[in-house]
Order: structure tokens, then C-alpha cells, then sequence
């Protein structure tokens, strides 16, 4: 009899054993902001940077995304939304790596057949363990693929950041480049970017407890003052130590007031 009770015993403590280990795992791989996970899954995030999405598509500016016929955003996008927010799953949709087809289609409201209006459909193949931005501007319509900017980067060491800057004003002057200056820095951190660019992720240093105020303007020549540039745009930042963010500049070039005006903003990644 005491053999039994002892045998109960052990198997008990094995199965919570086991279970709190499981969630464990899943709680590590969940939050593990940096972890090169090998689960078989891919991620990314859409952000909405086209003023010009009505005339492009001649649809209104209220779509959703879909992933093989799986809608992966809630509400539906507009103009300067992003999906997910920072918040949720580190502001990433987890999707099924490989070949997969991915649409927009008008949001929906009959019931019986929501999203039927379908604007762009094409494949994408999303590779294991990869971070991505859909990153719509008004060259969607053209170059769908190019709309999709890979997320690399390695976590910033401490006193720096990551940041990245996206030129999506693409009605900008033929021809004509631009700087992102740093105030705090007194000097560009970005330069020469021609419209429709992505740069690669830079690590700088950041005084948390000092915040900075990035300036679009026209490029030109190294050291030159931000009283003597011609300013596009402007944002305040205020970053957080070791995380990593996009700048994207976005709207029409020829608006300086207004919801489609042009406009430097910024997102989180991690």
C-alpha cells in the first residue's frame, strides 16, 4: 500500500513537473524580445503611408489585409494607421513561413460576403524566424514585393538605440534627396535619401534623459547648420534605452497642413 501512495506521489510530481516547465516555454518564447526562436513561424506589421491610395486603386481608403484568405488586422487600415500596435505581440502578425498569398480588399459590410472587393493580390515568400514591415506607399499598386522591408537588426548594447529611416513621400521633387538632422547631435544622421529608400538599421548613442527633435530637410553639404537647411518636417523623439525604431517621412510632398500633409513619424519594433 505504501508503495502505491509513494508511486502516486512521484507521478504527480512529475506531471506538474512537466506542465510548469511547458508553460514556461511558452512564456520565454513569447516574451523573449531578441530570441531567435525555431518555430516555424514569420512576422510582420503593416503600416498604411499612402496619401495617394484612393486615386491609385480608385477604392476608398478602408482595406484589410489577408494572408491565404486569413484576415490578419482588426479594425481595417486608413491612412497613418499601423497593425499591430507596439503592445501586441511585440507589434508583429505571426505567420506561416514559405510561399503565401497575401491581398487587400476593400473593408467589407454585407455580411454575406465581407472584403469581396479585392484591390491587389500577390505572393510573398516569408522566410523562418523573419521580421518584416509592409510598408505601403504609393508604389503599391506597381511594385507590391518592394513593399515588403525585411526587419534586421541586433539588439542596440546600453546608452544606444537603433534607428532606420523610410522616405515614403514619393510625389517629392524629381531628383531632390533629403537629411534627417539631429538637433540634439547638431548634425545629420541620415543623409542624401532619395524618395522610396530604406536604410539599414544605425546603433547610436542616446542620452535617455536628454530628448532630441529629428528634422527632415534638403540635403546638403556635411556640417552644414540646420538655421541654413531647408526643413521638410519635423519630429520629437524621446527613446527608450536599447530598443529600436523606423522613422518614416510620409504624405504629400506638397501639403504642410492637414491629415495627408507631409510628416516624419515613428514606430516601434522592440
Amino acid at each position: 500500500m505504501m508503495m502505491k501512495k509513494i508511486t502516486l506521489y512521484i507521478s504527480l510530481f512529475l506531471a506538474a513537473a512537466i506542465t510548469f516547465v511547458a508553460c514556461r516555454k511558452d512564456a520565454t518564447d513569447w516574451n523573449a524580445a531578441y530570441d531567435a526562436s525555431t518555430d516555424a513561424t514569420a512576422y510582420f506589421r503593416v503600416v498604411h503611408a499612402s496619401p495617394f491610395f484612393r486615386q491609385q486603386f480608385n477604392a476608398p481608403d478602408s482595406f484589410n489585409v489577408y494572408v491565404n484568405n486569413i484576415k490578419v488586422n482588426s479594425p481595417f487600415l486608413t491612412y497613418g494607421s499601423i497593425f499591430p500596435g507596439t503592445s501586441t505581440g511585440f507589434g508583429y502578425i505571426a505567420v506561416p513561413p514559405g510561399l503565401q498569398q497575401v491581398r487587400i480588399s476593400v473593408n467589407g459590410f454585407a455580411s454575406a460576403s465581407p472584403d469581396s472587393t479585392q484591390l491587389i493580390n500577390f505572393t510573398k515568400v516569408f522566410t523562418n524566424g523573419q521580421y518584416y514591415t509592409l510598408f505601403i506607399s504609393d508604389s503599391l499598386k506597381f511594385y507590391p514585393d518592394a513593399a515588403f522591408v525585411p526587419d534586421v537588426y541586433t539588439k542596440p548594447l546600453n546608452g544606444n538605440v537603433n534607428i532606420r529611416f523610410m522616405h515614403g513621400v514619393l510625389n517629392d521633387t524629381a531628383g531632390k534627396t533629403v537629411d534627417i538632422y539631429s538637433y540634439a547631435r547638431n548634425a545629420t544622421v541620415f543623409s542624401n535619401i532619395k524618395p522610396g529608400q530604406v536604410t539599414a538599421f544605425n546603433s547610436l548613442g542616446f542620452n535617455v534623459g536628454v530628448a532630441d527633435t529629428f528634422y527632415v530637410t534638403r540635403n546638403a553639404p556635411a556640417g552644414t547648420l540646420l538655421a541654413n537647411r531647408i526643413v521638410l518636417a519635423k519630429l520629437a523623439f524621446a527613446p527608450t534605452n536599447q530598443r529600436t525604431y523606423s522613422l518614416y517621412f510620409r504624405g504629400d510632398a506638397n501639403l504642410t497642413t492637414g491629415t495627408k500633409a507631409r510628416t516624419l513619424s515613428s514606430y516601434l519594433h522592440q
